[in-house]
């Protein structure tokens, strides 16, 4: 039996988990909270006010008809793709190692015949640059005293350790939490993405924003840019903004894997989300978008992982939050759903979880928001696929697994098919029992429902439905845990605890 790709070199270090108990209970994903569960929009919740999520409606993955738009997923899995391979680029700038989930650290014997044998080596840095597939360009400043990584082969860590300082502008918060605590309430755009509001500059300008825990960094539109890309979205105005100051040798340049590219200056400015605000935070400011970005809902995108895969070399707008003790604790938390979804600054919202059912499991790696994973079929691991890392992404539609761990997971579940390269299909009457379990005991298991799991069906009219766990070559050897799972439970990400907590919908 052929290993899979999902098995990375850190994963195997990872391996020494306990093992499973024959009786798992299965947490199933109660139906999403309505509107009312929630504070209405700037209502104070322990200090906290309410702005929600927006899905985005240009880009839904199942068409009118019942059918999956496979252009639009693949589009997905590109930016996907490019996002991964940016990152970690930056993570080997950063910190001066290549990171254990980087294709050039598998070992050759988990790859396929067809991959091994033509062998690739990742680009450097110079040659990401050349092709615009860095946001940051040449003569920019790299980023400084970076934690080591929790895990993996470090070939030099005494090297790093002297680098890994601790932030001396953290000061924990003796106060209150009243005041310090934010909701920012997500439109849902059809399940394959959520955006918010957040403002910008003195006086401030409110944005759209895509907020992506699978990346590290904010850019919104200039002004300057009067493409037809550029004006149906809102943009930032430096000379309008008396806090606003330009950030010298940096330029902003990215270029995405569907083709749709962005590129632009850097500038430092008070940024504000759900009543919090962080001055002289770093951002992108693009002077140029492709044709891509016009009919996208929203106008700039925020990071929301480590500052080590960040290609400002700056903290992102949570951690400086964090820093500048303008919230009251280290964490952030989502509810994404079909209504009253938002995204919780500093802390988790009691109305939308049920209480006593929070789990936190440790980060793998303070890089990307990555779990030790395994993937159950019926209640039961499956064998083939083992233990893996997954990172858990808002910015990524699907569930995406390596080409090979895909075809040996979906080889498990019954009555299971093969459509289209990385597509598999099961009877839409009858969706298999699929969840995913964490941490070192993997003792929970969180359940995807038959909603989140469908993608639409082959053709108009089938019986047939394509899974929403999609076998891709991303540029990165982990799973990938999007909006498809995340919509079944609700996550806390912790930047000083380092974990990632799931809890049941209320």
């Amino acid at each position: 039996m052929r290993s899979t790709l999902s098995l990375s070199l850190c994963s195997a270090l990872l391996a020494a988990a306990a093992p499973l108990g024959t009786a798992v209970p299965t947490r199933v994903p109660p139906t999403a909270s309505s509107s009312s569960s929630a504070a209405p929009q700037g209502q104070d919740l322990s200090g906290a006010t309410t702005i929600r999520l927006h899905r985005r409606g240009s880009a839904e993955l199942t068409q009118e008809d019942g059918s999956i738009d496979f252009g639009r997923s693949l589009a997905h899995l590109a930016r996907a793709h490019a996002k991964y391979v940016r990152g970690l680029a930056n993570f080997e700038l950063n910190t001066g190692e290549a990171h254990f989930l980087a294709p050039s650290l598998v070992d050759p014997s988990l790859l396929s015949s067809a991959a091994s044998s033509a062998p690739v080596d990742p680009p450097t840095a110079s040659q990401l640059a050349k092709r615009g597939d860095k946001v940051f360009g040449e003569g920019s400043g790299r980023l400084h005293g970076v934690p080591p990584p929790s895990a993996g082969p470090v070939a030099n860590r005494r090297a790093l350790e002297k680098r890994a300082v601790s932030n001396p502008k953290y000061i924990a918060n003796p106060k209150k939490t009243a005041g310090k605590t934010g909701t920012v309430g997500l439109t849902d755009h059809d399940g394959t993405l959520y955006t918010g509001a957040m403002s910008i500059g003195t006086p401030a300008k409110s944005f759209v924003i895509d907020f992506d825990t699978g990346s590290s960094d904010l850019w919104v539109p200039s002004s300057s840019c009067n493409s037809e890309a550029c004006n149906p979205h809102t943009k930032y105005d430096p000379s309008a903004s008396t806090s606003a100051a330009i950030v010298a040798g940096k330029s902003l340049s990215v270029t995405y894997g569907d083709g749709s590219s962005t590129s632009g200056s850097v500038y430092t400015d008070t940024v504000s989300i759900a009543g919090l605000s962080a001055t002289k935070q770093t951002f992108g400011v693009a002077t140029a978008l492709s044709s891509d970005f016009a009919n996208d809902p929203y106008d700039g995108l925020m990071g929301m992982g480590y500052q080590s895969i960040s290609t400002l070399g700056a903290p992102p707008l949570f951690e400086t939050l964090v820093s500048q003790n303008k919230v009251a604790s280290s964490k952030f938390s989502f509810h994404l759903a079909d209504s009253a979804s938002e995204l919780y600054l500093g802390g988790m919202n009691s109305a939308l979880f049920k209480a006593g059912s929070t789990k936190a499991y440790p980060v793998v790696s303070q890089s990307y928001w990555l779990l030790a994973t395994k993937a159950n079929v019926g209640g039961s691991p499956v064998a083939a696929v083992g233990q893996f890392n997954a990172i858990v992404d808002t910015g990524t539609s699907v569930i995406v697994a390596p080409t090979q761990a895909a075809r040996q997971f979906w080889a498990s579940v019954p009555d299971s098919g093969v459509y289209g390269s990385g597509y598999y299909t099961y009877p839409c009457a009858s969706a298999p029992d699929i969840s995913f379990s964490f941490g070192s005991t993997f003792g929970e298991q969180w359940a995807i429902s038959p909603e989140s799991l469908n993608l639409g069906k082959v053709s108009s009219g089938s019986d047939r439905c394509v899974g929403a766990i999609v076998g891709a070559d991303i540029g990165i050897n982990a799973w990938i845990l999007g909006i498809s799972f995340l919509e079944n439970v609700y996550s806390t990400f912790d930047q000083k605890a380092h974990t990632v907590s799931f809890s049941d919908l209320a």
